[in-house]
């Protein structure tokens, strides 16, 4: 059974300059860079599940860093959704300026001429797939970057479930499957209920994340665990 990859990200280290880990491989040994020649944003870690990749990243005050650039031969573009937790960024693309506090969700695709600057430390969260999973489960994106709206990302079982997910994977090896489906899910559930937001038809949207919520799926994902072990 194919497990989960854990790979440590450093913000000294350029995305181009190691192998294409989205294959479920490991990277390349790293090549250190100075900032001065390449960054990457962020310090953390990145877990791949059969090419669903979740991150945990923190990043330093910057100047702007572009992000996102590189497009896999093997695999296309991708399309990443970002939680900002803590602290302030600003992220500019194809021109323009968006300010994002605490609490804001975004979408980008790779391949796109976007930069984030951080006037202090902030810490992100991210889910990105390939472009063409996510199409395959409803969702075809026609823009490169995007905002969700502030109540979308509140109500969205998403973050909940990728916090609780990186709590148990931080310890753990899991599966990747059915990880990589139910992130694939609550990725095109996300996008659903931003769509049902903006035509004024919540009703069609996924369910306000309950109280309790994060241990539940917590405890579904140690089962998975177990179950896994004892096969």
């Amino acid at each position: 059974m194919a497990r989960s990859l854990r790979i440590p990200l450093s913000s000294k280290v350029d995305d181009e300059h190691g192998r294409d880990t989205h294959a479920g491989e490991p990277l390349a040994p790293d090549v250190l860079l100075t900032i001065d020649d390449h960054q990457r944003f962020g310090d953390g870690t990145l877990w791949s599940f059969a090419g669903v990749e979740v991150v945990d990243i923190v990043q330093s005050p910057t100047s702007p860093i572009p992000i996102f650039r590189h497009v896999s031969p093997v695999h296309g573009d991708r399309i990443a959704v970002v939680f900002l937790l803590e602290g302030e960024v600003q992220v500019t693309h194809d021109g323009a300026l968006f300010r994002f506090l605490p609490g804001s969700a975004a979408y980008i695709v790779t391949g796109t001429a976007t930069s984030v600057e951080a006037s202090e430390t902030c810490r992100a969260v991210m889910v990105s797939l390939r472009r063409r999973r996510l199409a395959a489960a409803g969702i075809d994106v026609h823009q490169t970057f995007g905002a969700f709206a502030a109540s979308t990302a509140r109500t969205s079982p998403l973050l909940t479930f990728t916090l609780a997910l990186i709590e148990v994977v931080s310890v753990h090896s899991l599966p990747t499957e059915p990880t990589a489906t139910a992130l694939t899910e609550l990725v095109a559930g996300l996008f659903r209920a931003d769509d049902a937001y903006s035509t004024r038809s919540l009703g069609s949207g996924p369910d306000v994340e309950f109280e309790g919520y994060r241990e539940t799926v917590r405890a579904s994902l140690l089962e998975q665990l177990e179950e896994g072990s004892a096969g």
